[in-house]
């Protein structure tokens, strides 16, 4: 006969292993493949690592935890992306949206091109995102708007066009916003950040002095994964 305190361990242990069981199986695609491991080696598989950062990143993997440049929870979700100052090119690919657990993606002083998959705006938990300093094009999609945990968001250095969305008004909790030096053009939308610039955008503000082209706190220089633990 078990007994009340032998029953009391076996119930934890089969609940700590079903819940475990749970998560796992909730990351499997319907072929069996961790969503996460395929939204990774999408994107991967549309950037030029000249350098092999990403040499470990394997399709057939269980789980991306142990991978270069990526960061993850105690619950083994993907919460970090950081390959900076890496000399990737190629593009970024819509596969970043199905990567639903990150806080940070940082990406800055790379070559880059090709335009911001508008996918970036389903990702209700991301605080950083850093893609400055490359040749991203296009315009910067509306659909950044709906990031409302966003705090720190830098696009400057790039070949962005086109006017400021106003749904960036929409971000309540942006902190600092950087577009400077790009081609952006249009009327600037009211920015709740306390630090932005949108200096050396000729169109919009081609001497840095005229009104609404940026805050008056210091900036900081760049972020990392280590910033966000």
């Amino acid at each position: 006969m078990i007994k009340p305190r032998e029953k009391t361990l076996l119930c934890f242990a089969f609940f700590f292993f079903w819940s475990s069981f749970s998560c796992s199986n909730a990351l499997l695609s319907s072929k069996g493949v961790n969503f996460e491991v395929q939204a990774l080696m999408g994107i991967k598989d549309s950037l030029v690592d000249p350098h092999g950062v990403l040499d470990n990143w394997d399709g057939d993997a269980v789980d991306p935890c142990s991978w270069t440049m990526v960061t993850c929870s105690n619950e083994n979700l993907v919460i970090g992306l950081g390959t900076p100052s890496q000399s990737l090119s190629g593009t970024l690919s819509p596969s970043i949206g199905n990567l639903t657990n990150l806080q940070i993606v940082l990406l800055q002083n790379n070559n880059i091109t090709g335009s911001i998959p508008s996918e970036l705006g389903k990702l209700p938990k991301l605080q950083t995102l850093d893609l400055s300093n490359n040749f991203f094009g296009g315009e910067i999609p509306p659909s950044l708007g709906h990031l409302r945990s966003l705090q720190y968001l830098r696009l400057n250095n790039n070949s962005l066009v086109g006017e400021c969305p106003e749904s960036l008004a929409n971000m309540t909790q942006l902190a600092f916003l950087d577009l400077s030096y790009n081609n952006l053009s249009g009327p600037v939308p009211r920015i709740l950040a306390k630090s932005f610039s949108i200096v050396g955008n000729p169109l919009v503000c081609a001497t840095g002095n005229e009104p609404n082209c940026h805050g008056m706190t210091l900036m900081p220089i760049s972020m990392n994964l280590n910033n966000t633990q």
